[in-house]
């Protein structure tokens, strides 16, 4: 059987506890913002269907509904991207 890889071509890079415990506290960082992103998606979906729902009963309360909404939907977006940008860590 054929080797497609060569082990002993070079040494992997070494590993560290702090690496391996910054790099576990980094996803467990990005599986948070993106429950906290679906949430908030939840929220203003349920929103929206209040608003469509009391539209008949209090035209007012349904457009101030819609409004939030769409100021929320704007806001996470932002935050969104800016979040999704990559940083540079200090060294």
């Amino acid at each position: 059987m054929k080797q497609i890889y060569r082990f002993d071509a070079a040494a992997p890079p070494p590993v560290s506890e702090r690496a391996l415990r910054a790099e576990l506290e980094r996803r467990k960082l990005k599986r948070q913002t993106a429950l906290f992103a679906l949430a908030g998606m939840l929220t203003d979906w349920c929103l929206i269907a209040a608003a469509f729902a009391l539209y008949p009963v209090n035209p007012t309360v349904s457009i101030a509904c819609f409004a939030y909404a769409g100021f929320a939907l704007c806001g996470g977006g932002a935050v969104a991207i800016i979040f999704s940008q990559k940083r540079r860590v200090p060294s």
